[in-house]
């Protein structure tokens, strides 16, 4: 029998579900008009070939931090920020510090200008010859998820890209994975938190999202609970595994970079790495196949893995 991951939830009243399909609604003119979207998915694509700007010796490293998200009790914004800055205080490199801002604004930056520090990020293809990259610092499974009741983990794969309507991040490395393994029906969000809305309102079949992410609005949802039942959400398909990365924009030196991958390996050898995760309530088990991953250096350097599919 196939083992699900499945996140049990039950729906607010018919009318907070209204509200919810009024925000998907109001959202859809920024979908319209690209440029107004903010689109803060860890995998925006560089559109450029080249970072256009020679490197001045700044480094800017861009806070994954988002106050709307902070308030809610999230805990990984703030730890990769307290890694990164860490990172580079005692690797002994000056960077400047600057707030959280729409994940497509920072992409742009880092397509003009070198030395942008942006994490945490999808390694992937498109963009592996425009950073250098520091890391792994976490690693994450693509799944799909979907109503338990529709039965879509009984589905294969290359059946569910043919037929099923997926609610993804606009401009994020889901979007343009699922675009290349020839999605049909793939329906974008300028904001992440409205997939779940979507899937309650019947707009979308499956949302790709990250697991933390999408327990994190349906909390949201059963804090407003008013004991109506609907069917458990399961993860109906692991797709892929893909490692993240600090991704540093443009041609900056190579010893910068190396000093910094050093000092990494040097908080995962001296326990650095798992005490800031216990400081922001993350996992600790040091028996878990996360921090086993995390904590092997061979590991260094791997990108993502095709689990449905051929690897690439």
């Amino acid at each position: 029998m196939k083992k699900r991951n499945c996140l049990k939830f039950r729906s607010p009243h018919r009318r907070l579900a209204t509200r919810f399909y009024l925000l998907f609604l109001l959202a859809c003119i920024p979908i319209l008009f690209p440029t107004a979207s903010f689109a803060d998915d860890v995998a925006g694509t560089v559109q450029s070939d080249a970072v256009s700007a020679e490197f001045d010796g700044r480094y800017i490293i861009h806070l994954s931090e988002n106050p709307r998200v902070r308030s809610s009790d999230r805990p990984e914004p703030g730890y990769f920020d307290s890694l990164a800055i860490e990172l580079f205080t005692q690797a002994g490199i000056y960077a400047e510090i600057v707030p959280q801002m729409p994940w497509k604004r920072q992409m742009e930056l880092a397509e003009r200008e070198a030395g942008h520090v942006i994490y945490p990020t999808t390694r992937s293809d498109d963009r592996e010859d425009k950073f250098k990259w520091v890391g792994p610092v976490s690693r994450t499974i693509w799944n799909l998820y979907g109503f338990e009741n529709r039965n879509w983990s009984d589905t294969g794969f290359e059946d569910i890209l043919e037929s099923a309507r997926i609610g993804t991040l606009m401009g994020s490395a889901r979007e343009a994975y699922l675009r290349e393994r020839g999605a049909k029906q793939i329906v974008i969000v300028p904001r992440e938190e409205l997939l779940l809305p979507m899937l309650l309102a019947d707009r979308i079949d499956l949302i790709a999202i990250g697991g933390n992410v999408l327990r994190h609005y349906i909390d949201e949802i059963e804090q407003k609970d008013t004991g109506a039942n609907v069917p458990k959400i399961d993860g109906a398909v692991s797709y892929r595994s893909c490692y993240l990365y600090i991704a540093v924009s443009g041609d900056v030196p190579d010893e910068d970079i190396l000093r910094l991958q050093g000092q990494l390996d040097a908080f995962k050898r001296n326990g650095f790495f798992v005490k800031n995760r216990q400081t922001h309530g993350l996992s600790t088990n040091l028996d878990g196949s996360f921090l086993k991953a995390m904590l092997d250096l061979s590991n260094n350097g791997v990108r993502c893995i095709d689990l449905a599919g051929s690897d690439d």
